[in-house]
């Protein structure tokens, strides 16, 4: 396939094979450690990275086999998409389960276990330094077990969200190109659009957050009962407020999870809105539209605004409470413990209850995003399985030689090629459209349908391909059909693949309906011939050009049965003629052509075998009286008659009658012969496209890159620059947020940081001080560690609701101004970016700034603060020791700059290999009708293409996993290292050192590993969410139109007549293109009814 011949032509672009995968040549060491993806990290810090950078999934990853699995499974489990994920990724699910619970067995057992020996062997008599370093070598042993087992677990868990949400990807891409009319009704394109770029990314999650919700309350389960060692029943009260707390978590998750539903809904309402008011830009700047549009999206949004900050107000309460929950359950458990118990604050009583309420915040601070997490994937799974259970077409509704050959051996003895029989039809059983229609057409017959306008002329056209609802009778269709809509469908790509459609290219042939369609002058005029990129529905052609080009598409398909719905009706009388002689009556003149039209020519044409009437739900032979009651009312005119033009000559091109040929291969995906012309066997639709030759057609043959309409999207390089940086600050609120949150944040961890040296003093002093005197203070230390503790709370909900509150503001702000760009840019700008482009802007990219953007935030600042002040505090109290984990501090460095570069062109190339699947999915909705026309061939070569385009993006997801967990395990070996050198510390300065200060330096270098982790995760995290900034601020700079408004005409007298003066006006579309409009002069005055004529794409619409 791939070493076709140079000359032929291909369809679309093949997927990157950039070699064989490393991970299947990679020893068990590469694979454990991970090494085997340095090539590209290397490659990253070389060089701003491609997809075709990106590697080649495995064959266990491919998009077509995982659907083909899920698809068969899913009407097998209620067509349930949980049930289904459990019945094919179970045992990978379990998998994931018990490396979890491992990892955090693992992460008790420092705090559990090591700590509170360190510390008894410092109380003990003699020092026991053999078993004490014998506890710091077990305990780094495990360490290291754990991070390999944590990176291999989130490793899993990317590889089974890349295979569930290509499955989902790939079912919704089929199921949306099936929908019927009555399902279209209720899920638009821009709605569908939406679940393939916020609910197949929310359901990725799944597998790794459903495990945290019993995870975590075992570990809750596990941290008191060695509390229970440790402070008695004491830890009871701990218990209790850990129950109030996740009560009040509980509810607040429900009513979360009610307020995304909401939140979500509102997104849909503003994409649809925003679908349709981009779809028909042109339409909206033609009749000034703008202004009105925009309120009416902004109302939308302000509603989602709405719904989104009461959508953070219970993250607010969330987070506020799990971050609190060490320090108010340490509060009561240690005021019972001393002033009920009256029992003394040991050294060895606080730190172990601290380290072990610290492993708890670890694995609760993460209980929020997971709780979120789960309930979108909930809500995401619910969206996705409502429209793949939605209305399809119904395949029965016209039976065919394939589904019914009885059927077909008795209209083929009637030879006839399309027949109803006492058929009801509509799109709503209540009131059918049409009732008790019979209707015969024979093999080779030019029938013509007339009636007047809405009378069912298209829906009739509806019945044939089956898309309206059959209640009664018969319908049988024999053979492959070729469609021509009302309103043309055309696909944002070259004239000549529209007209191909996924037809390997016939040069003879090709020319013939080029020149029947009356495209020859056409392409000889555009810059690039038929290699010139058409817009997004066509924008750069001209209605007529639109109607040619896709009639040019349904005669190359050589089908058997024509159904042509007002084909002419978008072209001057000149061409409707040459196209009926050449096309109608010539290249299809051994077809069978159902043809609608107004024409009156064509209705009274002698050529034409039959006529039909459609009145009332009827369909009835035509006469000479419903004929002229059905046409368009004359009019005198000044013009010659029409007459000539529809004089038919024998000098046309002709489709010669189609021998029979045995199908047993897929013509879109095979070589196959089709009558009259052969297709050369070795013409495959896959051929790369730089394997063409460009010089094969004068009028359509130069270089395709010349032709070029819709540009590369832009990406970036490098950091998101300090600019960025500095618009999205002062986009959320400038300095003035800035200055609360950070101090809010500072403030926090200092005041956590005091309570935790306020502990240390407090328990120190029960070493030096009286039993009595010690007991008498009881009362003053627990005010004051009660009175930090609880400061430190009350700034932790300041710190969040300042952080969510300026989010929310920023991302309005954002919004507004990127709306506002895009609709006062340019045409030209929206013919050269397609929908899907701008429609993933204002989905993936703002949801970024809604959702990501804010919790970055606040985990960056919790987390960067937390690690500066703990390390500060463990380096000074280290002593000289401290200088020991400073190069180690520098290797941290080094590996998170050599990680970050490449993950950033990653992320980048994720976000632009996105928006072509966007793109698809929204075009592919808007033609599905015209696809299915096309029979079943078609549709599957759609999917294809949606599955090739779908399998780069999974590439640079898995690229993107690859590269987090290569470094995630580095870091986490390196903070292993730094711990147990801070634990060497404390065997070497054991003597220099009091007990108090021991405990809390075991008690923070036991939360470095976690802390430096998820550090530069977080940063990246951010990094790659301002990505999303950066690519709307492309969107909020663009070049703007002139203005609508001149003050010098804003006078009370002004328009006093409607007059249009142009004097000697020239116009282009774009800088560098040729005229359009040349020197034009002329004069309407007011009250004036001007008429405009020329041929076909000559410029009136310009």
């Amino acid at each position: 396939m791939l070493n076709a011949p140079p000359n032929k032509y291909s369809t679309f672009e093949a997927v990157p094979t950039n070699g064989p995968h490393p991970l299947d040549a990679a020893s068990g060491l590469s694979k454990l450690a991970f090494s085997w993806a340095e090539s590209m990290m290397v490659l990253g810090n070389k060089r701003q990275l491609s997809p075709d950078d990106l590697w080649a999934l495995q064959t266990d990853n491919k998009v077509a086999p995982l659907t083909a699995a899920f698809s068969a499974a899913y009407p097998t489990h209620n067509r349930g998409i949980l049930r289904t994920f459990f019945s094919i990724y179970f045992w990978q699910f379990l998998w994931l389960g018990f490396l979890q619970v491992f990892t955090a067995v693992c992460d008790l057992y420092g705090p559990g276990f090591v700590l509170g020996q360190v510390i008894v062997a410092l109380e003990a008599p003699e020092f026991d330094s053999v078993y004490v370093l014998q506890l710091i070598g077990s305990l780094y042993v495990l360490s290291a077990i754990s991070a390999f087992a944590k990176v291999h677990t989130n490793f899993l868990n990317d590889i089974v969200g890349i295979r569930f949400s290509a499955s989902l990807r790939s079912m919704l891409f089929e199921k949306a190109l099936k929908l019927s009319a009555k399902s279209k009704k209720e899920k638009t394109a821009g709605d569908i659009a939406n679940l393939f770029s916020v609910d197949v990314i929310n359901i990725m999650v799944f597998p790794l957050t459903a495990h945290q919700m019993w995870i975590v309350p075992l570990q809750v389960v596990a941290v008191l009962y060695l509390l229970f060692q440790v402070v008695g029943w004491a830890c009871l009260v701990g218990l209790a407020v850990v129950v109030t707390i996740v009560t009040v978590n509980a509810q607040s998750a429900v009513l979360l999870g009610k307020e995304e539903e909401t939140l979500f809904e509102r997104k849909d309402h503003r994409m649809k809105l925003l679908n349709e008011v981009f779809g028909a830009i042109q339409i909206v700047k033609f009749n000034a539209w703008e202004e009105k549009f925009r309120a009416r999206v902004q109302e939308l949004r302000d509603l989602e605004a709405s719904s989104l900050w009461k959508f953070y107000q219970y993250v607010i309460v969330l987070m506020t409470l799990i971050n609190c929950t060490p320090v108010l359950v340490t509060l009561s458990v240690f005021s019972v413990f001393t002033l009920w118990m009256q029992q003394a604050l040991t050294v060895s009583v606080v730190f172990s209850t601290v380290a072990l309420f610290k492993s708890l915040q670890d694995a609760m601070a993460n209980l929020p995003f997971s709780i979120m997490s789960l309930v979108q994937s909930l809500v995401s799974a619910k969206r996705i399985n409502d429209v793949l259970q939605m209305e399809e077409v119904n395949p029965l509704n016209v039976a065919t030689p394939e589904s019914n050959p009885e059927l077909a051996a008795t209209y083929a003895k009637e030879h006839a090629v399309i027949a109803i029989d006492n058929g009801s039809f509509g799109w709503d059983a209540a009131n059918p459209l049409f009732t008790n229609v019979n209707l015969r057409v024979a093999k080779g017959e030019l029938v013509v349908v007339h009636g007047a306008v809405g009378q069912g002329k298209s829906s009739l056209c509806s019945v044939l391909l089956g898309e309206m609802e059959k209640y009664h009778g018969t319908v049988f269709v024999g053979g492959d059909i070729a469609f021509f809509g009302q309103q043309p469908w055309i696909q944002n790509t070259t004239i000549r693949e529209n007209i191909l459609f996924g037809k390997p290219y016939d040069r003879v042939k090709y020319n013939k309906v080029v020149d029947a369609c009356a495209l020859s002058n056409d392409l000889s005029s555009f810059p690039a011939g038929d290699r010139t990129e058409i817009g997004a529905k066509g924008l750069n052609l001209s209605g007529g050009q639109k109607a040619r080009v896709s009639l040019a598409r349904a005669c190359y398909s050589d089908a058997d049965v024509f159904i042509l719905d007002s084909p002419l009706s978008a072209v001057d009388a000149i061409v409707a003629s040459e196209i009926f002689k050449k096309c109608i009556l010539g290249l299809l003149k051994h077809k069978t052509v159902v043809l609608v039209t107004h024409n009156p020519e064509i209705i009274e044409s002698g050529d034409v075998d039959r006529v039909y009437l459609i009145q009332d739900g009827k369909i009835v032979p035509s006469t000479n009286e419903s004929r002229a009651a059905s046409s368009p009312t004359a009019l005198p005119s000044p013009l010659p008659s029409r007459a000539p033009y529809w004089s038919v000559t024998k000098d046309v091109p002709v489709f010669a009658p189609a021998a029979p040929v045995t199908r047993e291969y897929d013509l879109l995906v095979t070589p196959t012969l089709r009558t009259p012309y052969t297709f050369n066997a070795a013409e495959m639709l896959f051929t790369p496209r730089n394997t063409l030759n460009h010089h094969e057609l004068k009028s359509g043959e130069s270089n395709h890159e010349d032709g070029r309409l819709v540009v590369d999207e832009n990406r970036a390089e490098g950091r998101v620059s300090k600019d960025v940086v500095i618009k999205y600050l002062d986009s959320i609120g400038g300095r003035t947020a800035v200055c609360l949150m950070l101090v809010a944040t500072v403030g926090m961890q200092a005041l956590k940081i005091s309570s935790d040296l306020w502990l240390t003093s407090w328990s120190n002093s029960g070493l030096t001080m009286a039993p009595e005197d010690f007991s008498a203070s009881t009362n003053h230390n627990m005010l004051v560690y009660g009175s930090l503790a609880l400061g430190s709370c009350l700034l932790t909900g300041i710190q969040s609701s300042s952080v969510f509150w300026y989010g929310v503001n920023g991302a309005n702000n954002l919004f507004r101004a990127m709306l506002h760009s895009l609709l006062e840019a340019p045409m030209r700008f929206f013919d050269t970016n397609p929908i899907g482009r701008i429609l993933n802007r204002f989905g993936d990219d703002i949801i970024a700034c809604d959702l990501q953007i804010p919790f970055s935030i606040a985990s960056m600042l919790f987390e960067t603060s937390s690690a500066l002040l703990t390390l500060t505090t463990t380096l000074v109290l280290t002593q000289w020791l401290g200088v020991f984990v400073l190069p180690l501090l520098y290797i941290y460095y080094r590996i998170g700059a050599f990680f970050l570069e490449p993950l950033r062109e990653v992320n980048r190339i994720q976000k632009t290999t996105r928006s072509p699947l966007i793109s698809l999915v929204s075009e592919g909705i808007d033609g599905s009708a015209t696809i299915r026309a096309y029979g079943p061939k078609q549709l599957r070569r759609f999917y294809r293409v949606h599955d090739m385009k779908l399998e780069i993006f999974c590439a640079s997801r898995f690229a993107n996993s690859s590269i987090n967990q290569w470094f995630s395990l580095r870091i986490q070996l390196i903070s292993s290292t730094i711990v147990a050198m801070i634990l060497l510390a404390v065997v070497v300065l054991h003597e220099s050192l009091s007990p108090g200060i021991v405990g809390l330096l075991i008690t923070y270098g036991l939360t470095i590993p976690s802390n430096l982790a998820f550090l530069v995760n977080i940063w990246s995290q951010l990094e790659t969410s301002l990505i999303s900034p950066e690519r709307l601020y492309e969107y909020i700079s663009l070049e703007k139109e002139g203005e609508r408004t001149n003050a010098a005409c804003d006078v009370p007298s002004w328009p006093a007549t409607g007059q249009v003066v142009f004097d000697n006006v020239s116009f282009r579309y774009k800088p560098n293109d040729p005229l359009v409009l040349k020197n034009v002069s002329f004069n309407v005055q007011g009250g004036e009814k001007v008429g405009i004529v020329g041929r076909t794409g000559a410029g009136k619409s310009s």
